[in-house]
């Protein structure tokens, strides 16, 4: 499949790095980049993995938890051949508001 950023997703992850930079430190925030990634690789590989969220819009939004940051979920959508990242947020937020 073919990754692709959105430009939302792209803000977002920088934010949440720059955030646990400032409350852990680099370490925190390197690790945080590297679950990520490798999330990202792993869906990248198996993307129906993620839970379809039928409460977002629009449709086939899909979310799976960061692990090691399990409060923190990775969006996505699966076009195609394309693997798109949408967001990726606390999930505590308003999610509906989200998108």
């Amino acid at each position: 499949m073919k990754l692709i950023f959105s430009s939302v997703f792209e803000s977002d992850f920088a934010e949440l790095v720059g955030y646990f930079h400032e409350q852990g430190g680099g370490k925190v925030s390197a690790q945080f980049e590297e679950s990520v990634c490798r999330l990202v690789e792993l869906l990248n590989q198996n993307p129906e993995l993620g839970r379809l969220r039928r409460d977002l819009r629009p449709g086939a939004i899909r979310s799976f938890a960061i692990p090691q940051f399990r409060n923190y979920i990775l969006f996505y959508r699966i076009s195609g051949n394309d693997l798109v990242l949408l967001r990726v947020r606390f999930g505590g937020m308003d999610l509906p508001g989200l998108f």
